[in-house]
């Protein structure tokens, strides 16, 4: 079983002061054989995916531990 984050450039994120930040949405994960059942685990797993206005999805496969706490500033 293999999984795949899926993620957008489309869209407008903020920080934490409310500045707008031009970057990539992460929309989910899903999990599967391949790609394709992997896509159809997330939109099912994510359903308000489908009521938002996103046209590029993108994926990348997930390979090992996630490294969590990461600080940009101390």
């Amino acid at each position: 079983m293999k999984t795949y984050l899926f993620y957008t450039s489309e869209g407008y994120t903020y920080d934490n002061l409310h500045n707008e930040s031009n970057n990539m949405q992460i929309l989910g994960h899903g999990d599967g054989i391949d790609i394709n059942e992997a896509f159809s685990h997330f939109k099912q797993h994510q359903s308000y995916i489908s009521n938002q206005a996103f046209n590029n999805v993108m994926a990348i496969q997930t390979v090992g531990d996630t490294v969590l706490n990461l600080q940009l500033k101390k």
